[in-house]
């Protein structure tokens, strides 16, 4: 399987990571290290649920590699994550470790029940920046006593689920993949996003229209979304009947299912499959080849 990390957020409730661990290692996924990512260690709550971990892992887990990761800025550790300037601190952390341990060829499970809401949010975002297939996102969910009791490892008839969060993975021979590995700060890598994917739908859109519809379809979807005609002011145009108007698009509808492979597509939606293409070309790419 390779190597495996487990990063989680933590606050108060040291179980959310023993259980886990727990799960994970019944699955045949045990890590080989994990990493806490937390805020101000010296915080009663969190140097109290630290010091049950520590205790723990060398009982259970003797051999876990282990380490805490501090938010902090400027030197100090954050108070909490929900100032601007501390939400944009705790992303860059928490881009930039998931980053680095996808660089050293980690599998990379990501648990985000513990912690502040803000990290959970932004858990979220890089893993959908960075996770490729072998990566999980993670929500641990147990038995009601087990979690109002605060006991580490569940106990008779006391059940826990890790509860896989679904991620869009971009794998690993993905050019996006491939394009972030170099971005070190996240606020850029979501901007290059959005680049590629206005791109990929720009991709998407030209070729549907200079290889799978005809000329004549092409001239009434060039007026549609292009021009933002209605069927009547397409026929009107063309000098076609409004029903060999609605004949093109109709067969357009068809094709652009099988293109873009959905079930269906009426105007509406063609037109939004159609919008970038249109708004950055004009059209006048896909007129001239």
């Amino acid at each position: 399987m390779g190597n495996t990390v487990l990063l989680a957020t933590l606050a108060s409730k040291p179980q959310l990571v023993t259980l886990a661990l727990d799960c994970l290692a019944a699955e045949g996924r045990r890590p080989d290290r994990v990493i806490l990512i937390t805020t101000h260690c010296q915080r009663p709550p969190t140097r109290a649920a630290l010091r049950l971990l520590e205790e723990d892992f060398a009982r259970a887990y003797p051999a876990l590699s282990w380490e805490v990761l501090e938010l902090g800025q400027e030197g100090q550790p954050l108070q909490d994550v929900t100032a601007p300037p501390e939400i944009e601190t705790a992303f860059r952390v928490l881009y930039a470790t998931i980053r680095q341990a996808k660089l050293d060829g980690y599998m990379v499970h990501l648990l985000i029940s513990g912690g502040r809401r803000t990290l959970t949010v932004f858990g979220m975002a890089v893993a959908q920046m960075l996770f490729d297939d072998e990566d999980r996102l993670w929500h641990l969910a147990s038995h009601p006593d087990l979690e109002a009791s605060g006991a580490l490892h569940a106990g008779p008839g006391e059940w826990v689920r890790l509860i896989p969060i679904p991620v869009i993975p971009w794998g690993r021979l993905s050019p996006v993949f491939d394009a972030l590995r170099e971005v070190t700060d996240p606020f850029e890598a979501a901007k290059r996003l959005a680049e590629l994917r206005l791109r990929e739908q720009w991709d998407a859109a030209r070729i549907f229209l200079l290889t799978k519809v005809s000329a004549a379809e092409r001239e009434v979807l060039d007026l549609l979304g292009r021009d933002g005609l209605n069927q009547a002011e397409i026929a009107e145009r063309l000098s076609l009947s409004p029903r060999t108007v609605e004949s093109h698009l109709r067969s357009a509808y068809r094709k652009a299912a099988e293109h873009w492979q959905v079930e269906d597509v009426n105007q509406a939606q063609l037109v939004r499959l159609l919008a970038p293409f249109y708004h950055w070309s004009g059209g006048i790419q896909g007129k001239n080849g």
